[in-house]
């Protein structure tokens, strides 16, 4: 039991100036925090969320180690998305894992019954990711620190910056909607070593630990504030699945999405592709005509039903549907 608690001890002591006899006995405690803060710091938010996924981070630092740093990087924003209270997350790290699997349903080889289904699989409107460009690393004050089973302990401390360049791409457009620098330090923010997106746990541990890890929670704690600011300037989108018999429009936004009853949304033609004459890259669409009014009157966690106020009273499936 011994053992153990110096292995740990042995861990957390790495990389940090704190005198060793004063983290004995701590071994245990989980460090939590990092993200966790991160929807008090941004402030109460009532509104309507938007779909959103991550991918990798270049790495064009020229820092190579044990940590695949973009990788990591788009974990970790998913997670400070997640917490801002703001996003309903599209996960899209085992995206090819899904449809190797639906195609394999769809071949015909596997048994009948509940199997995976192709033209299910949830798009995301925006794509965070980004470039990290410097990375560095340094040691200062060697001396001190004590030395226990030939390892030292407290003999110093490590540094590290992060820089990164933070996009938000439009999925429709392929445009860059959001771009910033931003740079994280060692020991601005506090740690969060296990992530949990959606039920689905990461852990990230052992480079959560490092002044490395520190560094870049810092940079996406600030990323993630950039994301989240700049898209309370876009309008929540959503689509009519269809018209009931009853009259009710249902859409396909629901509790997840922050929509709740009483919400007046307004519905759309779908406006025109705009492209670039010269070019012919798709610079955006019109904004499309207003063909009428709904309000909410039923929720659920994927869809919600709506009665319409105003205009058209049977819109068709895939009209645009705007908050107001």
């Amino acid at each position: 039991m011994k053992w153990i608690q110096v292995v740990a001890v042995m861990v957390v002591a790495y990389s940090t100036t704190t005198p060793v006899w004063a983290l004995w006995g701590k071994a245990e405690t989980k460090t939590e925090g990092g993200n966790s803060d991160i929807a008090k710091k941004l402030g109460e938010y009532k509104g309507l969320k938007h779909a959103i996924g991550c991918k990798d981070f270049q790495n064009q630092s020229g820092w190579s180690g044990s940590w695949q740093i973009g990788h990591n990087l788009s974990i970790m924003l998913e997670s400070a998305l997640h917490d801002s209270g703001r996003f309903v997350i599209v996960e899209r790290e085992k995206l090819g894992d899904v449809m190797l699997e639906q195609d394999l349903a769809k071949s015909g080889r596997m048994a009948k019954g509940k199997v995976a289904q192709t033209g299910l699989i949830r798009s995301a409107r925006y794509i965070g990711t980004g470039a990290v460009t410097e990375v560095e690393e340094s040691q200062s004050g060697g001396g001190g620190g004590i030395s226990l089973f030939g390892v030292r302990l407290g003999g110093g401390k490590s540094e590290a910056q992060v820089t990164v360049i933070v996009k938000l791409v439009d999925t429709t457009t392929g445009e860059i909607v959001a771009k910033e620098r931003i740079v994280g330090k060692a020991g601005k923010v506090d740690l969060k070593v296990g992530l949990d997106v959606a039920g689905v746990s990461t852990d990230l541990g052992g480079f959560k630990k490092t002044p490395l890890g520190q560094a870049a929670q810092d940079c996406i704690t600030q990323a993630a504030m950039v994301i989240a600011k700049k898209m309370e300037e876009f309008p929540f989108e959503g689509s009519v699945i269809k018209t009931s018999d009853s009259g009710k429009v249902l859409i396909n936004r629901g509790e997840e999405f922050g929509v709740e009853v009483g919400q007046d949304l307004v519905m759309g033609a779908e406006g025109k592709t705009i492209t670039d004459p010269d070019t012919g890259a798709i610079l955006g669409k019109e904004e499309g005509k207003t063909i009428g009014k709904l309000k909410v009157s039923k929720v659920d966690k994927k869809f919600s039903y709506c009665d319409v106020t105003e205009g058209e009273k049977n819109p068709p499936a895939g009209t645009v549907v705007r908050s107001k």
